[in-house]
């Protein structure tokens, strides 16, 4: 009777994946869709962006940060946010529409977070390079990254990921 019961859903278990087969073979099936293709970017990514402002952050990552572009050379850091082409930031909750206005208080960052910085282009106001490091090592490292350590880190990444486009 076991034997008799083994043999019938074997055997209904091979009629199902013969008849999958045949649908899929039928000239009227549907083939499965490919993955779609992601949008192209538009302009004014990172290849656009030849000036950069850094927002005053926390713990004055700024000035580190600044330190590190103008040392790598590959940007144009201005101290005058209506001349650049992107923020540096922390956050991404940038008043960008603020920092135009002329003679504006421009005030450190709220960000809760240590370690990120997010590249934002003006024009688009989109963001087009992100990073979030660690902000610490492990205690038997030295504990908590200083600001410049944090600033050459995130350069660092920056540098590594403009060469993996070809910039």
């Amino acid at each position: 009777m076991a034997a008799q019961r083994q043999t019938s859903l074997l055997a209904l278990v091979i009629l199902t994946m013969l008849s999958v087969a045949a649908a899929a073979q039928e000239p009227g099936a549907v083939a499965p869709q490919p993955a779609p293709s992601p949008l192209p970017l538009p302009s004014g990514g990172l290849e656009s962006i030849r000036s950069v402002y850094v927002v005053p952050m926390k713990d004055r990552l700024e000035h580190f940060l600044i330190n590190e572009l103008v040392k790598w050379g590959h940007f144009e850091v201005t101290l005058n946010p209506r001349q650049a082409d992107a923020l540096l930031s922390d956050t991404t909750e940038v008043d960008i529409k603020q920092l135009m206005t002329p003679d504006v208080k421009i005030r450190k960052t709220q960000a809760r977070t240590r370690g990120t910085a997010f590249l934002i282009d003006l024009k688009t106001e989109r963001v087009v390079w992100s990073v979030a490091k660690k902000p610490s090592e492990s205690l038997f490292l030295g504990g908590v990254k200083s600001s410049s350590e944090l600033a050459v880190e995130i350069v660092g990444q920056l540098r590594k990921d403009m060469q993996m486009k070809g910039q």
